[in-house]
C-alpha cells in the first residue's frame, strides 16, 4: 500500500509519499547569503527541498493567468515526485489537507486555485482514493495519535482527546502539532529529528517553516497509515 500525506500551501507544501519527506518552497524562504537558513539546514538531510518560483505580472488578468501557469508547473513537480516514489502495481491512499477558511480573501482564492488543480492531478493520474481533512479535523487527529482518550461522561461514555497539558485537540496550534509528534510512539527519522531539537523548536512562539508544513503532512501520512492498519 502506498501513503501520501499532503499539505498543500502557495509557498511551502509538505508532502510525505511512502516516508519519503519533500517540500516545495521558494529559494529566498530557504536561503540567505551564506547558503540555507537556519531552520532549512536544520533538516535538509530528512527532507528534499523543490524550489518554486511565481513570475511578475503586468495587471490583474495577465497575473490570473501567470498564477495559473505557475500553479500548473509546481503541481507537475508535486505529482513527478509522487510517482517516482510509489509502486505503481499497489493502491495508494492519499490524505490531504482543506483550506483554512480564516485566511485573507485573496490568498485563500489563490489557494483554492492551486489545491484544485493538484487534487484533479492527484485523481487523474495518481489514485481516486482522497481523502480531504478540514484543518480543525486534522488538529484533531494529531492529537488522537499520540494521547489516550479521556471519558468525561457521566451516565454514559464521552470521549475527549487532550495533550498532557490539558489542551483539547480542537484548540491545539502549530506548537501543539508539533509536540504530538514528538510525544507520540512514532519511530521514524522525522520524528526522532524533532525530539532532538525539542528545546529550540518550542522555545519560540511559532513553529517556523518548513517544520509546520511538513509537520502537517506527517501527521496526514500517519493518519492514513493509522485507519488502514
Amino acid at each position: 500500500m502506498n501513503y501520501i500525506g499532503i499539505d498543500p500551501s502557495l509557498i511551502s507544501t509538505g508532502l510525505v509519499v511512502n516516508g519519503k519527506i519533500f517540500n516545495y518552497c521558494r529559494e529566498s524562504d530557504a536561503t540567505n547569503k551564506s547558503g540555507l537558513s537556519k531552520w532549512f539546514k536544520l533538516c535538509e538531510q530528512y527532507a528534499t527541498f523543490r524550489y518554486i518560483s511565481y513570475r511578475e505580472y503586468k495587471d490583474y488578468s495577465d497575473g490570473e493567468l501567470t498564477k495559473l501557469k505557475d500553479y500548473d508547473k509546481i503541481t507537475d513537480t508535486i505529482i513527478s515526485d509522487i510517482v517516482l516514489n510509489i509502486n505503481k502495481s499497489e493502491p495508494t491512499k492519499i490524505a490531504i489537507e482543506g483550506y483554512n477558511f480564516g485566511a485573507s480573501v485573496g490568498d485563500l482564492i489563490d489557494l483554492v486555485t492551486f489545491s484544485t488543480l493538484l487534487r484533479k492531478k492527484l485523481y487523474d493520474y495518481i489514485s481516486k482514493d482522497i481523502l480531504v481533512l478540514s484543518p480543525s479535523t486534522l488538529k484533531q487527529e494529531s492529537c488522537k495519535l499520540t494521547y489516550d482518550p479521556i471519558d468525561i461522561g457521566v451516565k454514559k461514555p464521552k470521549l475527549v482527546y487532550r495533550n498532557n497539558s490539558g489542551i483539547a485537540g480542537g484548540n491545539f496550534t502549530k506548537i501543539e502539532v508539533c509536540l504530538s509528534i514528538i510525544e507520540s510512539n512514532l519511530n521514524d527519522d522525522w520524528s526522532n529529528h524533532l525530539r532532538s531539537i525539542r528545546s529550540e523548536l518550542l522555545s519560540s512562539k511559532s513553529i517556523k517553516k518548513p517544520y509546520e508544513d511538513i509537520n502537517d503532512s506527517v501527521i496526514l501520512y500517519n493518519f492514513l497509515k493509522k485507519i488502514n492498519s
